[in-house]
């Protein structure tokens, strides 16, 4: 009896590991050894077997934050139930009015983009890295923030790129925006958007090309930047296919996606993703003696 029990027990340790290896299993074994495992209550077995059907439903949970990273279309809108609370982003820093309401008047070509919300307050800075989406992310104060230089002190008689001196990558210097979804077409309406990052230089009112950004191989823009002197808020313009254009491109923050957009109609895009995204005014904050 000792010695049944002895081979039993070295047969299923064997075929344990050949399957954790792996290791193609004779005809007809798997089912041989699920009876086995059955018979002895083994579970833990069984799991081991179908992985595929565990990934498969990992893949079916996929979140539109991971969608939008990528570049695909968000899955469809969830229906809510009527008075139904949104998610909304994680607790954030206080708000602190005075920084995105600043003195008016250029006084350095150097400065941080704080992120405001429509009604005033701080909700932080562009961040000098990106997050997992290689799209620029946020930060709540100017430590970790991204320093940008204009190309001269304002007026400017139309749009400019923003230098990113601390960004990510020196091969991408501006301030940009890459191809995400349905880019070449911002008309209102339609779902569209693009990703806020690093990028080579693209002359104002031109359409997307291919010329290197944070995102590798899409195409991008970067000469979309308007700086109003008076109150050094930030607007976008962004240039479709057709050479059409919408101004101002709305701005927003997607907490999930950790990253910043633009967008062709800001009302859709939330009717259908509803991850909590805040659309954000730019403010330019010079940075005193640079």
């Amino acid at each position: 009896m000792k010695s049944l029990l002895l081979f039993v027990s070295s047969f299923f340790s064997v075929v344990l590991a050949l399957h954790s290896w792996d290791f193609p299993l004779p005809a007809g074994s798997e089912t041989e050894l699920l009876n086995f495992t059955q018979s002895l209550s083994e579970r833990t077995l069984f799991n081991r077997i179908i992985p595929h059907d565990v990934e498969r439903e990992v893949q079916v949970r996929e979140t539109n934050a991971k969608r939008l990273r990528r570049g695909l279309p968000p899955l469809p809108p969830t229906r809510r139930a009527p008075g139904a609370l949104r998610p909304r982003a994680s607790p954030l820093p206080p708000p602190v009015p005075t920084v995105c309401r600043p003195a008016p008047g250029v006084t350095s070509t150097v400065g941080y983009i704080a992120a405001c919300y429509p009604d005033g307050t701080l909700l932080g800075y562009i961040r000098t890295s990106y997050g997992p989406g290689d799209m620029y992310t946020l930060t709540p104060s100017t430590n970790a923030a991204l320093k940008v230089s204009l190309p001269s002190l304002p007026p400017f008689s139309g749009a400019i790129d923003l230098r990113a001196l601390n960004g990510v990558n020196i091969a991408h210097p501006f301030l940009g925006a890459a191809e995400g979804y349905n880019s070449g077409s911002f008309k209102p309406g339609e779902l569209s958007f693009v990703f806020v990052t690093g990028s080579n230089h693209v002359d104002a009112n031109t359409p997307m090309e291919w010329v290197g950004n944070g995102r590798d191989s899409t195409p991008s823009e970067s000469q979309i930047w308007y700086l109003d002197p008076t109150t050094l808020q930030l607007t976008a313009r962004w240039t479709n296919d057709d050479l059409s254009q919408l101004y101002p491109t709305p701005i927003f923050f997607n907490p999930d996606a950790d990253g910043f957009y633009l967008t062709g109609d800001y009302s859709v895009f939330d009717s259908i993703i509803q991850e909590g995204q805040i659309l954000v005014d730019l403010v330019y904050v010079p940075v005193p003696g640079v």
